[in-house]
C-alpha cells in the first residue's frame, strides 16, 4: 500500500494533542497570502469562510484575493526568475530540503488543519498527505540535480548540443481533494528546475498551502521566487492563465475546468500542463486471487471517499467469479467506518462539501430510476452526529449496461458501478468506451494474459493485481479528456523546461550552400 512505501517520510503523531484542539481554533489564525516574499493581506482586503464539511460549520477565514493581487505576484515572479534561473541548482534543491524538515517540524499543526478544510480522516491526514508532501520535496531536490541536455553529432566540424530551460513563470492551480501534497507535487519540481511559481489552491481548502507561504518564508527562498494566492478560481484562476508574463500552466482538476484554462490558454498559445478527471475501473477475471482483489477494490474505491483521480469507480468482474466477488466485497465495504475525520478510528469522512453529496445523490437516484439495483448504501448516514454533514455511506450499485450515466461520467464520491463480463476483450471494450483515459488494473493470475490486455487498454496509467499505487518515483497521467501531462518521476522534469538548441561552429569559417557562389576571401 501506499503508506507503507512513505514510511520514510513519516512523522510521530500525538492523537492526544488533536483530541484536545478544537477545530474551531483555527478561526482565530490570521491567514496571509505571500507575494514577493512578504506575508500580506489582499489589495481589497477580503476574506472567505472555510467551511469543515463534517458538519458545515466555518472552520476558518482565508484570504480572498482578485486581480489586483494575481498582477503584484505575476511582476514579483517576473522580476525573480533570471536571478532564480541562474541560481546553482545543488542550492535550489536545498530550499527543497528546508521545507521538507519545516514540513515535518509542524505536522502536528498541519494534520489537523488539513482534516478539517476537507474532511479527510486523521488516519489519511497523518499516514499520506503530510508524508507525502515531505517525500515529494526530498524526492525532487535530488532529481533535479540530475537534469541533463544532450550532444547530437550533427556535424564534424561544429559541436551541437541542448540543455533544459525553465519555462520561466509558472502558474500552479491546485485541487481540495489532496490539498497540500498536490500543490508541493506541482511547486517542488518547477523550482528544483529554475522556474518561479504563483501557486493557487482550492479556494475551499487553501488553509495548508498557505502555512506553506510561511514555511517558504521561514526557509529563505528569495523573494519573489513563491508567490502563493487564495481566491475563487472563476477570478484569480482565471486571471493567472490570462497574464501574458505567464509562460506555463499546470493544472489537477476537474475536465470542465480543464477545457475552459485550455481555452484561454490557447489564445496566447501557452503551454498546459492538465491532470483531470478519470472514470477509472478493475477488470477481474475468474482467475484472480479473490481475497487480494476484494482488499484492494474496497480499499482504493473508498479512500478518501472515492475523492480521488485513480479510485475505481467500475468494476468488471468475469461472470465465474462475479456472484462470489460481489458477496465478498459488499461485505467489506459495509465494514468501513464512516465518521468524525478528527477521530483516529474513522476510515472514511465527508465528502468536501454539499455540492459533491449532492452530485453524488443525483447520480444514485438516477441509477435507481433507470432500474439499477443499490447493493450497498446510497443514503445518508442516520447517526446523529453525521446529520450536518456532507456525508455519503460507501455505495455499490449494479450495473445492467456500459452506457448508464453512472458507469460513464466521474462522480467522485464513494459510488461504485459493478458489472458482469463474459470474456476479457468485454471488459477491454467496456473500459476504452469511455472519454477518459487515466488508469486501469487487470486482475488475473496469469501475467501474460493480463499484459496482452493492458496492451488494448487506452490509459495513461495501468496495474496488474493492485490499484491506486502513486509514489513519487512512478509518472502520474492520463490520456483522453483525462489529460496529457505526466507528474512525478523524471517524466515531471519536462513539463517545466524546454530544450534550447545551441550549434557551436570550431571550423575556421562558417559554412553554407553559398560559399562557392559567394567565393568570399
Amino acid at each position: 500500500m501506499i503508506a507503507n512505501q512513505l514510511k520514510n517520510a513519516k512523522v510521530p503523531v500525538d492523537y492526544e494533542i488533536f483530541n484536545e484542539r478544537t477545530i474551531m481554533d483555527f478561526l482565530n489564525y490570521d491567514f496571509k497570502i505571500l507575494i514577493d516574499g512578504r506575508l500580506c493581506k489582499p489589495v481589497k482586503g477580503g476574506t472567505m469562510n472555510i467551511i469543515n464539511p463534517a458538519n458545515n460549520k466555518v472552520v476558518a477565514k482565508a484570504p480572498k484575493c482578485t486581480i489586483e493581487d494575481v498582477e503584484k505576484a505575476v511582476e514579483a515572479a517576473k522580476k525573480a526568475k533570471f536571478a532564480w534561473k541562474n541560481t546553482y541548482v545543488g542550492e535550489r534543491a536545498g530550499y527543497l530540503f528546508k521545507l521538507a524538515n519545516i514540513i515535518r517540524e509542524h505536522a502536528e499543526e498541519l494534520i489537523p488543519m488539513e482534516t478539517a478544510q476537507y474532511g479527510g480522516p486523521l488516519s489519511k491526514t497523518s499516514n499520506f498527505d503530510i508524508p507525502a508532501a515531505i517525500g515529494e520535496f526530498e524526492f525532487m531536490a535530488g532529481l533535479g540535480r540530475s537534469l541533463t541536455g544532450m550532444t547530437i553529432s550533427a556535424d564534424p566540424m561544429s559541436r551541437v548540443m541542448t540543455f533544459r530551460e525553465p519555462c520561466g513563470v509558472v502558474g500552479l492551480i491546485t485541487p481540495w481533494n489532496f490539498p497540500l501534497v498536490t500543490a508541493v507535487s506541482k511547486l517542488a519540481p518547477a523550482l528544483v528546475t529554475g522556474n518561479t511559481c504563483i501557486l493557487k489552491p482550492a479556494s475551499c481548502a487553501p488553509l495548508t498551502v498557505l502555512k506553506l507561504a510561511e514555511y517558504v518564508v521561514e526557509a529563505g527562498i528569495p523573494d519573489g521566487v513563491v508567490n502563493i494566492l487564495s481566491g475563487p478560481g472563476s477570478e484569480v484562476g482565471e486571471a493567472i492563465v490570462s497574464s501574458r508574463d505567464v509562460n506555463k500552466v499546470s493544472f489537477t482538476g476537474d475536465s470542465h475546468i480543464g477545457k475552459r484554462i485550455m481555452e484561454i490558454a490557447s489564445s496566447m498559445v501557452k503551454p498546459v500542463a492538465s491532470e483531470l478527471g478519470g472514470k477509472n475501473a478493475m477488470i477481474i477475471l475468474d482467475d484472480a486471487e479473490l481475497d487480494a482483489v476484494v482488499e484492494t477494490a474496497t480499499y482504493s474505491a473508498f479512500f478518501n471517499s472515492g475523492q480521488n483521480c485513480g479510485s475505481p469507480s467500475r468494476l468488471y468482474v468475469q461472470e465465474g467469479i462475479y456472484d462470489k466477488f460481489v458477496e465478498h466485497f459488499v461485505s467489506a465495504a459495509g465494514k468501513i467506518i464512516v465518521g468524525d475525520p478528527m477521530d483516529p478510528k474513522t476510515m472514511m469522512g465527508p465528502l468536501a462539501y454539499n455540492g459533491c453529496r449532492d452530485t453524488a445523490e443525483r447520480f444514485i437516484e438516477s441509477a435507481k430510476k433507470n432500474g439499477s439495483k443499490v447493493l450497498l448504501g446510497g443514503e445518508r448516514p442516520t447517526a446523529p452526529e453525521m446529520k450536518d454533514g456532507a456525508f455519503v455511506m460507501p455505495t455499490i450499485i449494479e450495473a445492467y449496461d456500459n452506457k448508464q450515466e453512472f458507469m460513464q461520467e466521474e462522480i467522485f464520491a464513494p459510488v461504485v458501478g459493478i458489472m458482469k463480463i463474459k470474456t476479457a476483450q468485454e471488459g477491454i471494450d467496456f473500459v476504452n468506451d469511455c472519454r477518459y483515459g487515466l488508469c486501469a488494473s487487470i486482475w488475473s493470475t496469469d501475467f501474460r494474459k493480463a499484459l496482452k490486455m493492458i496492451d488494448k487498454i487506452e490509459v495513461g496509467t495501468a496495474w496488474i493485481n493492485q490499484h491506486l499505487n502513486i509514489v513519487p518515483e512512478t509518472p502520474w497521467g492520463g490520456t483522453k479528456e483525462s489529460g496529457w501531462t505526466k507528474e512525478n518521476s523524471v517524466l515531471v522534469l519536462d513539463e517545466y523546461t524546454y530544450h534550447k538548441h545551441i550549434w557551436m561552429n570550431i571550423d575556421e569559417k562558417p559554412h553554407t550552400f553559398w560559399e562557392k557562389m559567394l567565393d568570399i576571401s
